[in-house]
């Protein structure tokens, strides 16, 4: 949450492009009608339940950091963001050191739930 996620043309919308910023308000996008900025925020609560998964050792952990993976992933294919509640736009030019950090510990976390789902327990 130190690092910035991306840069933005207009330098009035850096507070939109905050990480700290957009972890908490980030699901007030489909009160704007954001709806596919919502699904793609919705990757960090399901990554702290497959954490949470993870840490408990459940199999089913699998499912929710495929899924917030998977999420986190479609950002890529954004081209801007909103940087207002006018609904105006503004363009994404380039990705920062947050949201590559951001992207390799949802890879990491879907990694301990693959390895979780294929451990085999030898009990006796």
């Amino acid at each position: 949450m130190f690092f910035t996620p991306f840069y933005v043309t207009n330098p009035k919308a850096d507070i939109y492009s905050n990480s700290l910023f957009i972890l908490l308000s980030g699901w007030m996008a489909v009160l704007g009608g954001g709806l596919f900025l919502t699904l793609i925020w919705l990757a960090n609560p399901l990554y702290f339940f497959g954490g949470f998964l993870v840490l408990n050792k459940e199999k089913f952990a699998v499912v929710p950091v495929t899924f917030s993976l998977l999420l986190s992933f479609y950002f890529l294919t954004l081209d801007s963001v909103m940087d207002g509640e006018s609904g105006a736009t503004t363009e994404i030019t380039r990705l920062g050191l947050g949201f590559y950090l951001w992207i390799s510990s949802f890879i990491t976390m879907f990694l301990a739930g693959v390895l979780l789902f294929f451990e085999k327990k030898i009990v006796k």
